[in-house]
């Protein structure tokens, strides 16, 4: 599928998850593109997608997203392509619970059923999915939506809720951050990056942070504001600023604390803070951040950090 825009901030932001489905839809959108958004409604069973997940399919066939490992696609993309023709939603159920799909049908073995609703956003005519997800998408809030008035030619009953790719604020730039927010961006996660050292916010290093908040810790923290953060990770590699970075998170309700280094590091930080601070913490610090996956180096570390914070998303 074509873009209507070349240029590599472009590139790089359609990586994976839904946030590429999101991007896609704007661009198609604001190129005046025809386009299908299909949501997965409800399943039962074992199936690749849960409700809430969105893939688009465009004008000429391509698509970014999927509701399964391939077996259900080329079934997707033909219920697009008829929403688009008719110019009003189409909705299906993929089966795949019955022997007579393993042998006959798509063969996934998933054994599971799901209903999939495809909405077409075409040019001339407002279109409320793609206003919601837009929404969503900028104010980084759960939006619910009833199935009727997506597809009210279809009359299926209902609500959906769609929630918004995790964002994550990096506090430090130091050797971990350049591979972590490359897989950030891969799984369609927002990543923001706060440092005040200009030698480690060089283009190269800081190309796949969404934002760059040239800032010590408590500065980069008010400078979001009320932004609602998904996860904060302290790793400046300076105890002084992980601490002032502690003490401002502990005035936040931030879920998800990750804190690089060490236990005795990390006790050695813990006995600096206040009982408040450390009560405050208390049941969301992550310390030392990261599953134990075994392994040295930054690309390493990023990657236990990004698992960890992976199971905690959607734990």
């Amino acid at each position: 599928m074509s873009y209507p825009s070349s240029s590599e901030p472009e590139a790089v932001s359609l990586r994976g998850g839904q946030r590429a489905v999101v991007e896609a839809a704007r661009q198609l959108r604001a190129a005046d593109r025809a386009f299908a958004l299909t949501l997965v409604v409800d399943t039962e069973g074992s199936t690749y997608r849960k409700p809430g997940a969105l893939a688009l399919v465009a004008d000429d066939g391509g698509q970014v997203g999927v509701i399964s490992g391939g077996c259900l696609e080329p079934g997707l993309v033909a219920l697009a392509g008829a929403a688009i023709a008719a110019r009003e939603p189409r909705n299906t159920t993929f089966d795949t619970r019955s022997e007579d799909d393993l042998i006959f049908g798509s063969g996934s073995g998933c054994r599971g059923r799901m209903r999939v609703l495809a909405v077409p956003v075409l040019p001339d005519a407002p279109s409320t999915l793609f206003d919601a997800i837009a929404v969503m998408h900028e104010t980084r809030r759960p939006v619910q939506l009833a199935i009727g008035d997506l597809a009210a030619n279809l009359r299926p009953g209902g609500h959906v809720t769609l929630r918004p790719s995790p964002l994550v604020l990096l506090l430090g730039a130091g050797p971990e951050a350049p591979p972590l927010l490359d897989i950030a961006r891969t799984l369609g996660w927002f990543a923001w990056l706060g440092d005040h050292r200009p030698g480690l916010l060089t283009a190269a290093r800081t190309r796949y942070a969404d934002r760059v908040i040239v800032e010590r810790p408590a500065m980069a923290l008010a400078a979001v504001g009320d932004t609602p953060l998904d996860a904060a990770l302290v790793m400046t590699h300076s105890a002084g600023h992980d601490l002032a970075a502690l003490q401002a998170l502990a005035a936040r309700d931030t879920r998800y604390v990750g804190l690089l280094g060490p236990p005795a590091r990390r006790d050695e930080l813990l006995a600096r803070l206040t009982s408040t601070e450390r009560a405050s913490l208390a049941g969301r610090l992550h310390a030392p951040v990261g599953l134990p996956l075994g392994g040295e180096g930054p690309e390493t570390i990023a990657l236990a950090i990004a698992a960890d914070l992976q199971r905690a998303f959607h734990r």
